[in-house]
């Protein structure tokens, strides 16, 4: 059996069908109370509101009325839940039965412990090709770009192609995905803005627990680009003859949301170029732990609205985490005591230094170069202007505690630069982006620092 899949990329789910919740499975389905195990049927769903998640809606006839009972009033709980005779660990949220019935029939909502889900196949399933879907991603436009025609109008799909290593990705945006992202600015929540493949140049198979790695690699790579979480979910994948062999289940994480960031929508080549130096780096045993963490401190400080003081102490985390990184395990500059022993701001400049990111205070952040000035606090650098701010911040005897505050801003915005700049140089990045500290069109970029 062939289909369509083998040479397009297209959704593996119907998500036209519904704004709020998408039919992933639909199955056979069993639940164990008390011991005994009851037979049904049962639907996985990708649900969007309140908040995405993935749940499973089981409907079960045939329960003694004490087990109704005892779950209705809590003295019970379903031990386990199966659908297509996969054992999906969680707990329920929901349960409604009809003690009155004759036949007894009950309905539990349920959620997985984590996620993602693996719904068909496992580690060693072979695939040829796997289809992920996107949301709320940026409108990019792309490095090239094909037609698709919906009745009399046509639509422009923008592509982007990533390679690494015999891998290859392929991003492309969708006919609805104008509509979606301009849903997404008026009503905010979840919707699906574009659709990837991965496969490999060569067309060879790989395993579930291959694909698993590029997809974790991917989530880092495209949320780093967005700057929030922004990942690949509802993963299908297909072997050589076309059929779905491996299926993952999972939902996006941020409702809408539009970070300021490094990557311009309007040069989707940034992507391209950064892909091969990111993913040279996220397979070093070393370095994968560094990328993994200082990413993660990033996406979080990066959202302005939990707070921009939080955001200044998990950047300037994650700047000393990434100057070990490099000026410790890999460069070997300075030994690990070395490192421990030099304040805060020279591990900043160190690796500042060390990859060509200028140490000066940017012209555009004012109120901190009135505050280094000589006649206020007559700091060195930018370095040593966003520690005293951060020591400031965390240490309650601080000498200067509240003085700062109107130049958090400026501090949490330049600090995530430095860690944007940081991010690009280790993964030898040399191309163009979009400067976080100048008021700029989409569009508008400028080489970074060391080229």
């Amino acid at each position: 059996m062939t289909n369509t899949y083998i040479h397009e990329c297209k959704p593996a789910y119907d998500f036209t069908a519904s704004s709020t919740s998408v039919l992933l499975q639909r199955g056979p389905a069993e639940i164990t109370i008390n011991g005994n195990t009851y037979s049904g049927n049962a639907e996985a769903r990708l649900d969007l509101l309140p908040r995405a998640s993935i749940h499973l809606y089981g409907r079960f006839k045939g329960v003694s009325p004490a087990d109704v009972t005892s779950l209705m009033t809590g003295q019970k709980t379903v031990s386990s839940f199966s659908i297509d005779n996969r054992q999906i660990e969680g707990f329920p949220i929901n349960i409604e039965g009809n003690l009155a019935a004759i036949d007894q029939e009950m309905t539990i909502k349920w959620i997985s412990k984590s996620e993602p889900i693996i719904g068909i196949g496992n580690d060693s399933t072979q695939m040829t090709r796997v289809v992920f879907h996107l949301f709320n991603f940026v409108d990019f436009l792309g490095a090239r770009r094909t037609v698709e025609r919906e009745g009399d109008a046509t639509h422009s799909i923008e592509h982007i192609d990533f390679k690494y290593d015999g891998w290859r990705v392929k991003l492309k945006s969708l006919v609805e995905t104008k509509n979606n992202i301009k849903s997404l600015k008026e009503e905010g929540g979840y919707r699906l803005t574009h659709i990837g493949c991965v496969d490999q140049i060569d067309h060879a198979p790989y395993t579930g627990k291959d694909i698993k790695h590029i997809l974790k690699a991917l989530r880092y790579f495209m949320s780093f680009a967005k700057g929030i979480w922004s990942e690949p979910v509802c993963v299908v994948g297909f072997d050589a003859s076309g059929n779905r062999v491996w299926e993952s289940w999972s939902s996006p994480s941020e409702s809408w949301y539009t970070p300021r960031s490094w990557f311009d929508p309007h040069n989707s080549s940034q992507l391209a170029k950064l892909f091969s130096g990111f993913m040279g780096r996220w397979t070093d045993n070393y370095w994968h732990d560094a990328l993994h963490e200082v990413i993660y401190w990033y996406l979080n400080a990066n959202y302005s609205s939990r707070g921009i003081d939080t955001g200044i102490i998990l950047t300037q985390a994650a700047i000393e985490r990434i100057s070990f990184e490099l000026v410790v395990k890999d460069r070997r500059l300075i030994t690990i005591d070395g490192f421990k022993a030099l304040r805060a701001s020279d591990k900043f400049r160190l690796l500042f230094s060390s990859v060509g990111i200028p140490l000066d205070i940017p012209a555009e952040t004012p109120t901190l170069q009135e505050l280094a000035s000589p006649n206020h606090m007559n700091w060195l650098d930018g370095p040593h202007a966003l520690t005293e701010i951060r020591n400031a911040l965390v240490h309650p005897e601080h000498k200067h505690r509240g003085r700062f505050s109107n130049a958090y801003y400026e501090a949490w915005n330049l600090g995530l630069w430095y860690l944007e700049m940081s991010i690009l140089a280790v993964c030898g990045y040399s191309g163009t982006y979009g400067n976080r500290l100048k008021q700029r069109w989409i569009g508008q970029t400028e080489n970074v620092p060391w080229v």
